[in-house]
């Protein structure tokens, strides 16, 4: 099985510090979590325009983009999204994909771990694995939530309306630690996420890895991961309130 650890970030200083923080990470957990007969790879996906960054964040479209290009590289057929700012801490977190699709990231230490509890029944937000067969069974990613929120409860709905149900590790595994760092700018709270949210069933078969569109900028090969960047456009004009 070759497997593809995929992240998305904004394109500045702080993406190139926390992508090598998530692969040189000391405990090497990373690595560690991966299946000894596992081919893996890790590339990190950003977006640019000519202004360097100066567009909306749009996470769950870089993950498509991550998901297209990697496939022109090699056969994957199971795929691992990951915010660049969690690090497992357990390596029995083993990183592969499962019948269902699987969500990693449980806890958080950000949050104090919430008593080891989701912060609600449908997250799938920060890390999650999905086989090649179970992201194309949902057309992969919502490409129409710009900034941030929204996005993983959209995939959680995808998941659940297409007869699939999300799998996790035991409570005690699934814990992360967050690189600390301040809220990416261009990457405000979505005001229409919940409204995209309640419309999933009417939008998932025409909004997805089958309609994606973007450009490639650059590519950058380094010793443990590749950067990828690439144009995905602007998000449309907000409706006028009134």
């Amino acid at each position: 099985m070759q497997m593809l650890i995929v992240v998305a970030d904004n394109v500045d200083g702080r993406n190139e510090f926390r992508c090598k923080s998530f692969c040189f990470c000391p405990e090497r957990l990373i690595l560690k979590a991966l299946l000894k007969s596992t081919v893996a790879s890790a590339i990190s996906w950003d977006q640019t325009n000519d202004l360097l960054g100066e567009d909306t964040f749009n996470r769950a479209k870089l993950l498509n983009v991550g998901y297209t290009e990697a496939l022109k590289d090699a056969e994957y057929d199971c795929f691992i999204f990951s915010d660049v700012d969690l690090i497992p801490m357990d390596d029995r977190n083993l990183y592969h994909c499962y019948d269902q699709p699987r969500h990693f990231a449980i806890a958080m230490d950000k949050f104090g771990f919430r008593d080891q509890r989701l912060p609600y029944a449908g997250y799938f937000g920060g890390v999650s694995g999905l086989s090649k067969k179970q992201f194309l069974k949902i057309n992969g990613f919502p490409n129409e939530y710009w900034g941030w929120g929204g996005e993983d409860d959209d995939i959680y709905n995808r998941i659940t309306l297409n007869g699939m149900k999300v799998s996790r590790p035991d409570v005690r595994i699934g814990r992360y630690r967050m690189i600390k760092h301040e809220r990416d700018k261009h990457n405000e709270p979505n005001p229409q996420r919940f409204n995209k949210i309640q419309n999933t069933k009417n939008t998932m078969r025409k909004d997805g890895i089958s309609s994606l569109t973007y450009r490639l900028v650059s590519i950058k090969k380094y010793p443990l991961y590749t950067n990828i960047s690439v144009e995905i456009g602007k998000p449309p004009p907000r409706p006028i309130k009134g």
